[in-house]
């Protein structure tokens, strides 16, 4: 007689445990990281910003942008957004003038 090969139940129900047990510590690592990334590339883009105000008073005698728009594509590429999902950004006067987003806030706080 010749023994049939294979997997018992026990042994595929094992498996599936464990694959279970490492995507639940996965998953929340996962998004964890997704959200310090998100949080670290806003900031980048105020401190950018904050960068291309300073650069812009040097130019025009001391004079503050009023907004986004005076900066761009002069002082920076393209108007910066946050990646965090409803993340808007906002302009406060100064001076010197910031920009805070929605959900992070400000880098410096």
């Amino acid at each position: 007689m010749r023994k049939e090969g294979g997997f018992t139940l026990i042994e595929l129900m094992i498996v599936v445990l464990i694959i279970g047990i490492l995507v639940a510590i996965a998953v929340p690592v996962f998004m964890s990281s997704r959200g310090n990334a998100e949080e670290k590339s806003c900031f980048a883009n105020q401190r950018t910003v904050d960068s291309a105000v300073m650069q812009y008073s040097a130019a025009n005698n001391g004079q503050y942008p009023t907004g986004l728009n005076d900066l761009v594509p002069t002082w920076i590429k393209e108007t910066p957004a946050c990646q965090a999902a409803g993340a808007t950004y906002t302009w406060e006067a100064g001076p010197p003038p910031q920009i805070t987003c929605s959900v992070h806030g400000r880098y410096d706080d």
